[in-house]
């Protein structure tokens, strides 16, 4: 099978190692398979996943430049399917598809917690586009979804047939890792370790502060990610007094290493539609704290067994998680079996059927198959 993804960035995030992931793997299983990225902007290249490297750049800037160049590639298209991910790539793909005329079916997929399908905006630009969208939407021919809460949230505000609409988890390379020491026996202190973009939606501020209620003496804090917020971020680690115990490693494209050597995963977003971090924490037998957030984290931790849920902005509910980390950590039997539910084989098995059903089936995303 001959199968595209689009994806509009392709830098080290989570859409992106889910797309590299799926990609070489149906490579390994015989399949062609292209990664084709709307934009490249300046360091994406540098800081791309590094396993699948099958990629056709289009350089598109701007709406009007990527539904252009994704219309030539859909009138000589050689695919039998595309796969577009996130909500902009599906916008531009089925606008592709409308005005190429191609008859190669397209799915797109939904991996962030906010869109403009589901969310209200007080931005008038976001408002003014939702036609946009749903025409758009309507040129696909399935859509995936990461959570089955952001599924039924879509389902509620989109008027789509369910059998269109399905969940696929995001999936993991390898969900078997070398069992971790007990996080109660050590005696070197306790690593905890924070993952992702420093942005406002990430919520940091509420890592540093929760750090500082629980910590002991000999604890540390790694913080991996580059973001606007970083400056800021180190002014409020000296602000609690924990400077020495913090370091921030900026980008790390390793993030397996920096697992194995930390003893607690903790997210403390606002809002995240699946957390592949999460499962990646899992899979290296870390202790996983999250925030309760839309969509994914309670998914993917089975509502408390495989990792620990504090409310969302709550420091105080954050802090109580991490410190039930420390002294009631879950067993590694249990960590593992919530891991294995995201195996790459099992997830690329479900990506093949759904495919298969939909270049069997017409129509589109208001039709049933």
């Amino acid at each position: 099978m001959n199968i595209a993804f689009i994806i509009q960035d392709y830098n080290y995030h989570g859409g992106a190692q889910k797309t590299a992931n799926l990609a070489e793997h149906l490579q390994s299983l015989g399949h062609s398979v292209d990664i084709v990225v709307i934009r490249c902007r300046e360091g994406d290249a540098k800081s791309r996943p590094n396993h699948f490297l099958n990629i056709l750049d289009l350089h598109a800037s701007g709406l009007f430049a990527s539904v252009f160049k994704l219309t030539k590639i859909f009138r000589n298209s050689r695919y039998d399917a595309c796969i577009s991910i996130g909500a902009n790539s599906n916008l531009f793909a089925g606008l592709a598809k409308f005005l190429s005329r191609s008859s190669t079916p397209v799915i797109g997929s939904e991996n962030f917690a906010t869109s403009v399908l589901i969310g209200d905006y007080p931005k008038v630009f976001l408002r003014l586009s939702l036609p946009l969208f749903r025409f758009a939407y309507t040129k696909l021919n399935g859509l995936i979804f990461v959570s089955d809460k952001l599924r039924l949230e879509f389902l509620k505000k989109n008027s789509w047939h369910p059998s269109r609409c399905v969940r696929i988890y995001n999936p993991i390379r390898s969900p078997e890792k070398k069992p971790k020491e007990n996080v109660k026996s050590k005696v070197s202190g306790v690593t905890f370790l924070g993952v992702g973009v420093l942005e406002p939606r990430k919520r940091f501020d509420l890592l540093l502060k929760s750090f500082s209620m629980i910590a002991s003496p000999n604890d540390k804090l790694l913080i991996a990610g580059t973001g606007s917020l970083q400056y800021e971020l180190e002014s409020l680690s000296k602000e609690l007094g924990i400077e020495s115990q913090v370091n921030f490693l900026g980008f790390v494209d390793d993030i397996d290493s920096l697992m194995r050597n930390s003893d607690i995963f903790v997210l403390t977003s606002d809002s995240e539609a699946f957390g592949l971090v999460l499962v990646e924490g899992l899979a290296a037998g870390l202790q996983v704290v999250s925030t309760d957030s839309f969509s994914g984290p309670a998914e993917v931790l089975g509502d408390g067994r495989y990792g620990f849920l504090a409310e969302v902005n709550d420091v105080n509910s954050i802090a109580s998680s991490m410190k039930a980390a420390i002294d009631s950590p879950i067993s590694q039997k249990i960590i593992h079996e919530g891991a294995s539910r995201f195996s790459i084989d099992s997830i690329v098995k479900k990506y093949l059927e759904f495919i298969t059903i939909v270049i069997a089936s017409d129509g589109n995303l208001d039709d049933s198959i």
